[in-house]
This record gives structure tokens, C-alpha cells and sequence, in this order.
């Protein structure tokens, strides 16, 4: 599937950079008003006649939709909520990729508790009462903290009936529980995954912690995955614009996680609309515009409530570093787990801290303490 991506240096703009969010003795002015060359969100309104939709604020003239490099639709296939990427390099109008989370056929409907499942998922939704057990639709959603895990809050569900979707599966989560042994990991909170080391796009290593995208088939509750394709947000020198929930926030707001994917910096350039440094907090919505992993431009969407969970919790620890394997080490004996996000201080290695005093910023995910950010104490 083409992807737009937004942040590959975003590690190495990262590396070794625990300082402060900048000089904000003078208020940043906002950028100047230009749409996007690359967008990633929801669609908001979908105008058939007019041949327009609109994505985070901005409307496009479409001149194509597709699903993958192969599969064509057309605007009439597009429905309010339905996560897309739009690319604006052609001349004829807007690009606009379908990006859905899942793809898949529901095999049960609990209508009473507004539950479905897909893809041996259980996601909570009012489906529509047109899809039925057995429908082939396309799910969009975003990121949520659960008791159990990270989750997906469903944004929409769209019944398709094309010949180039029914009998594809698809899905995209967090990895996590890898067992390179056995070929199986987890995505989101529960869907288990079977997979070969020859499938994955790019020779990618994978860790826990990646967002990554598996195509593949059902067999019996098991993701027999055909592909596994590790998702970032890559870098470019254009503007480009992200909509998602902040997933985790540092101490100083220096830096924040975005979709459980990438990390984009906030500097003492960084504007702020609708709300200020203060409101960047775990679990909000928001838009942001970025270049090469800084974020210029950062728009909140909702009332700072987190909407998308109360479980979202960030931790702070600080003691004695020790017990270090490849997915974990203990401050003070306290079990913390490391992870494809989880960044070092000063380009040190995590061997390198063994013995030493340090503070370590992190999100509770389910039961698991993970780390995000790790440095000496008192540096």
C-alpha cells in the first residue's frame, strides 16, 4: 500500500536530545496560512456533486481514490470518517489513498452492546443495520488505551461490495508480545499473528513497540499474515499535516508521540491554535504540521478531556538501574519494559546505564510499565 509517511530522521533528530521545548520569551508567531502538500485524517464532509472532500479543515478536488496500488474507487465510495492520506502533486487535484486500520469480514454482531468482530478483533461501534455478519467492510480508527492494551477507537465502518476488497485482510496495531522463536506477536490488545521472516517489506527488523500493517488471511483465530509492513512517520522537507491522539507526552513538553508511531519535536517556534503548551497532554486529538520531525504548527481538536480513554497514564521512576535484557531492566527492582519508541539520553546505551541512578519517563500500556524516555539523574 502507498503510505504517506512523515519522520525516518525523527530517531536521529531525537537521539541524545532530552532539552527544553525552546526561548519562549517571545510568543511564536503562526505560519503562514498554506494547505499541505500531504495530509493524513478523517474525512469531515464528503461533496459528491462538487467533486470535493474535506480533511482536517481543507478542501480537495479529488482527482483519484484508491485502496493499495491497484484497487480504484471513486469519491461516491467515500463516507464521513473514513481515515485517508491525500497527496496534492498532481496537477488533475487531490490523490487520495484509503487507509483504513482494518480490513476484513465481520463474523459477529452483538447490536445490544454495540460491539462487532473483525479480524479476531472485538472493537465497540454502532454498525450500521445494513451490515450484517459475513459483510466485507473497511474500519478507521485510532489509537486507545484500554485496560487490556492499546486498542482502537473505531472512527467508521464502510460496507464495501467491490470485487478488489471482498476477500482481503488487513489490519494495523502496536506490536507487541514477539516471539521471534515461534513467529508470532500480538497487534493492539489481542489480535494474535503468525508470520515468516521472508514477508517483511524491506528486510525491517521487527521490535515491540513498531505500528506496523499486516495483509494476510484468517485461519481460525490466528492473522496468517502474507506481508508485514513497519509503519513510521518518515521524513520531508514539505509541510505535511498529521490528525491523531497523542499517545505520549515528556515531562519538559519538549516532545510528544503521535498515533503510537512517531515523535515530533516542539520547539520555541511551535504555535499553538486552539489551546497552548500547557494543553499538549496524553490522550488529546490533534493536528499537526511538521517538517522533518518539528513540529511547526500544532491545533488541538477537542476540550483537552482525552477523549479516547481514561486509561491512558504516563509514569515517572527514579532509582537504580540493573537487570537489563532485551526487553526490559528494573529501577529499584521495578519490573520496566523497553521497546522500538524507547529513546536514550545523550546517545548512551541502555548497557551503559547498568548500575547508574537514572529517571525514566514512560506509559502504562494494559499491566506494562514501558519506557519512552531514559537518562542519567540530575544530568
Amino acid at each position: 500500500m502507498n503510505k504517506i509517511t512523515l519522520a525516518a530522521l525523527i530517531g536521529l533528530i531525537l537521539t541524545g536530545c532530552g532539552g527544553g521545548g525552546g526561548d519562549d520569551s517571545t510568543a511564536p508567531q503562526p505560519p503562514i496560512e498554506t494547505k499541505p502538500l500531504a495530509v493524513q485524517g478523517t474525512i469531515n464532509a464528503v461533496n459528491v456533486s462538487a467533486n470535493t472532500i474535506e480533511v482536517n479543515g481543507y478542501s480537495y478536488d479529488v482527482a483519484s481514490v484508491a485502496y493499495g496500488a491497484d484497487t480504484q474507487y471513486s469519491i461516491k465510495d467515500l463516507q464521513k470518517n473514513m481515515m485517508v492520506a491525500i497527496s496534492t502533486s498532481s496537477k488533475a487535484g487531490a490523490l487520495v489513498q484509503l487507509e483504513p486500520t482494518m480490513v476484513g469480514m465481520v463474523t459477529h454482531i452483538d447490536r445490544a452492546n454495540s460491539t462487532f468482530v473483525i479480524n479476531g478483533a472485538t472493537l465497540t461501534f454502532s454498525l450500521d443495520q445494513n451490515i450484517d455478519v459475513n459483510d466485507w467492510v473497511m474500519v478507521s480508527s485510532l489509537p486507545q488505551a484500554t485496560e487490556t492494551g492499546l486498542g482502537y477507537k473505531v472512527l467508521s465502518v464502510v460496507k464495501f461490495e467491490h470485487e478488489g476488497l471482498v476477500g482481503q485482510y488487513e489490519v494495523e496495531g502496536r506490536l507487541s508480545l514477539l516471539n521471534e522463536n515461534n513467529k508470532t506477536f500480538t497487534l493492539g490488545a489481542a489480535i494474535q499473528v503468525r508470520y515468516a521472516d521472508n514477508i517483511i517489506e524491506d528486510n525491517a527488523t521487527l521490535q515491540n513497540g513498531q505500528w506496523v500493517e499486516v495483509k494476510g488471511q484468517m485461519v481460525g483465530n490466528t492473522f496468517d499474515a502474507s506481508e508485514v509492513d513497519v509503519e513510521t512517520y518518515d521524513a520531508s522537507d514539505n509541510d505535511n499535516e498529521i490528525e491523531g491522539v497523542v499517545t505520549w507526552v515528556s515531562n519538559d513538553k519538549s516532545q510528544f508521540e503521535l498515533n503510537a508511531r512517531g515523535r515530533f519535536m516542539v520547539t520555541g517556534s511551535t504555535y499553538f491554535e486552539d489551546g497552548t503548551k500547557a494543553n499538549l497532554n496524553i490522550g488529546v486529538m490533534v493536528e499537526v504540521t511538521a517538517v522533518n520531525g518539528i513540529a511547526r504548527e500544532i491545533e488541538f481538536e477537542n476540550d483537552f478531556d482525552g477523549d479516547f480513554g481514561d486509561a491512558w497514564h504516563e509514569f515517572e521512576k527514579k532509582g537504580m538501574l540493573a537487570n537489563i535484557t532485551a526487553t526490559s531492566f528494573t529501577v529499584d527492582g521495578f519490573k520496566i519494559e523497553i521497546d522500538s519508541q524507547t529513546f536514550v539520553d545523550k546517545n548512551e546505551k541502555l548497557v551503559d546505564l547498568d548500575g547508574s541512578r537514572v529517571e525514566v519517563e514512560g506509559v502504562i500500556i494494559g499491566s506494562r510499565y514501558v519506557a519512552r524516555e531514559i537518562e542519567r539523574e540530575d544530568d
